[in-house]
């Protein structure tokens, strides 16, 4: 399992530096109106807007991974509660009601 994922980590690497080598033409960006257009090599462009789109959906999902984790406590809290008045309403003894 290992083999294959230092395989895998090898064929994006290579994947990358090709990418990087065939991209070098340089483009033309201006972040904001008004500011100065920066040139840079297409590459950095595409792997910035990559990385930046691998570090929000990690935010997102640990941001999602807290969320479940809370609704998970709060449920188990209600499951205790109502499993403990379950069984005190078990343990109410019968009483014979005559008239």
């Amino acid at each position: 399992m290992r083999a294959i994922a230092g395989l895998i980590k090898i064929a994006v690497t290579l994947v990358i530096i090709v990418f990087a080598i065939l991209n070098t033409g340089p483009v033309e960006i201006q972040y904001f109106f008004g500011a100065p257009m920066l040139k840079m090599p297409v590459f950095i462009v595409v792997l910035g807007a990559m990385l930046l789109g691998v570090i929000l959906t990690t935010l997102m999902y640990y941001l999602d991974r807290f969320k479940l984790s809370h609704t998970v406590s709060v449920q188990k809290k209600q499951i205790k509660k109502l499993e403990d008045e379950l069984e005190r309403l078990r343990n109410i003894p019968f009483t014979d009601m005559k008239d």
